[in-house]
């Protein structure tokens, strides 16, 4: 018996469905990630911007087979502007739009906070649907796997490399802002009252008769400066480390000074490990949020919730304090800003919520697409 004999498509028969073609691949696609709950395919735009990448794979797939690559826009429901003109370098498409590929999709899925496994997971699911569709219109089953699997790499690890810049960019500048923030703390709050302490000390030996009221005071002033200093010296020491957050926020309350407001953790659902840099972010986050509470609020208690749900991690901390206006920035809230700033870095959300005379309420908010907490 003869072996069969696979037809060669016909050069124009893969022209004119190439369009077709990259719009089915990509509904397809889109329809497996959102199944699998993955980010690609819930947010809108990012589910755009994939289009245009199975558009990069497919072309460049065409170009190692030696057919004419895709031509034309993608007629897809969701195509939106990131399915417009071929993209110069760094992803810039020249025609002006935004559609990033190669280096500039690691880049932008770092910026939209989108784990690496939903790229992973796309690409399999791509290879797939892709060597399916194309060895059905008669191409050779071996040239297509081999032009496909590079064309997805040539995308892929320029990808991931890039992924890896951004997030290492966003650690040195985390690290940056860090030392920036000790800096401040040890020159607004300890330097501060160790020179007041040495100057009322200073004051008392200039005069003959130097008051036990005025060494009290000096007393107090670098008493205050210790406490001030044993406090940073704990907040450097803690971190989440191989624990897992809930843990290492209850150490950190265990280890915490006994002078009021004293801080009451509780845990609620099963706690899960969190990806590595989300972890660290977090317990940053509630550490400063602890801190602001305990040294600006005057509460008399202050509570610490969380919260482990299928979906996602809700964090509060509550104070019975004297809270304060949202619109007026004072000192003490330099340091929820920066906590602000540090939730949108994981992706996370911090709201808050206080009033004049009745105390505050932080919340940090962690969701996971997927329920992959």
């Amino acid at each position: 018996m003869m072996d069969a004999v696979v037809p060669s498509a016909h050069q124009g028969d893969v022209d004119d469905a190439s369009p077709v073609v990259g719009a089915r691949i990509a509904d397809d696609l889109i329809r497996a990630l959102r199944s699998r709950g993955s980010a690609l395919a819930t947010d809108p735009v990012v589910a755009a911007q994939l289009r245009a990448q199975v558009r990069v794979v497919l072309r460049g797939t065409y170009d190692r087979l030696g057919v004419a690559g895709l031509a034309g826009t993608d007629a897809g429901p969701d195509a939106g502007p990131a399915a417009g003109p071929a993209a110069g370098p760094h992803g810039t498409p020249t025609g002006g739009r935004t559609t990033p590929h190669g280096s500039g999709v690691g880049g932008a899925r770092a910026r939209q906070n989108i784990h690496p496994a939903d790229s992973l997971t796309a690409a399999t699911l791509l290879f797939d649907l892709a060597f399916t569709e194309l060895v059905s219109s008669g191409l050779d089953p071996a040239e297509v796997a081999r032009a496909l699997n590079a064309a997805i790499m040539g995308e892929v690890v320029p990808a991931s490399l890039n992924y890896v810049d951004v997030l290492i960019e966003r650690l040195a500048v985390a690290h940056s802002e860090e030392r920036l923030g000790i800096s401040r703390e040890l020159h607004d709050r300890v330097a501060h009252g160790i020179a007041a302490g040495i100057q009322r000390i200073h004051l008392s030996r200039q005069r003959d008769d130097a008051s036990p009221e005025r060494i009290d005071e000096a007393l107090r002033l670098l008493e205050s400066a210790l406490v001030e200093t044993r406090s940073l010296a704990l907040d450097l020491r803690h971190s989440v480390g191989d624990k897992h957050l809930d843990e290492a926020i209850r150490d950190y309350v265990a280890d915490l000074s006994p002078e009021p407001p004293l801080v009451d953790a509780h845990s609620y659902g099963t706690a899960r490990s969190l990806p590595t840099g989300v972890q660290e972010e977090a317990f940053i986050i509630v550490r400063e949020v602890v801190h602001n509470a305990r040294r600006h609020s005057r509460a008399d208690r202050i509570r610490l919730d969380s919260h482990w749900l299928v979906d996602r991690l809700i964090i509060s901390v509550s104070d019975d304090g004297i809270g304060f206006e949202r619109d007026r920035i004072r000192p003490g809230a330099l340091g929820l800003i920066a906590a602000q700033e540090r939730a949108e870095l994981i992706g996370a959300e911090l709201t808050i919520d206080s009033t004049p005379g009745s105390g505050s309420t932080v919340t940090l908010t962690i969701s996971r697409p997927g329920a992959r907490l």
